[in-house]
């Protein structure tokens, strides 16, 4: 469900990470980061990885890890349930 970033701002929700935040939600004025150039990375050796692939790393170590472990950042699932009902009406 979209919701503009003053909404979200209202119901005390923030950007990037800490608490109450939501990964990878940046604020207009820190659009430059997406927009980061990987040339450097790959000259490094780096490689780029697939969509599914990030997914599914992603996937596999917050299984392995407890999906339900406590988290030093981000919305708590109660607290995502507040968010969501409130704006949902």
């Amino acid at each position: 469900m979209p919701v503009d970033d003053a909404a979200l701002l209202a119901h005390d929700v923030r950007h990037w990470a800490g608490p109450r935040s939501l990964p990878l939600w940046l604020p207009p004025e820190a659009s430059a980061l997406v927009r980061r150039d990987g040339s450097a990375y790959r000259a490094a050796g780096g490689h780029e990885r697939t969509l599914a692939e990030t997914v599914g790393r992603a996937l596999a170590d917050e299984v392995a890890r407890g999906a339900d472990r406590p988290r030093r950042s981000g919305l708590t699932p109660a607290e995502e349930r507040t968010v969501l009902a409130a704006l949902t009406g």
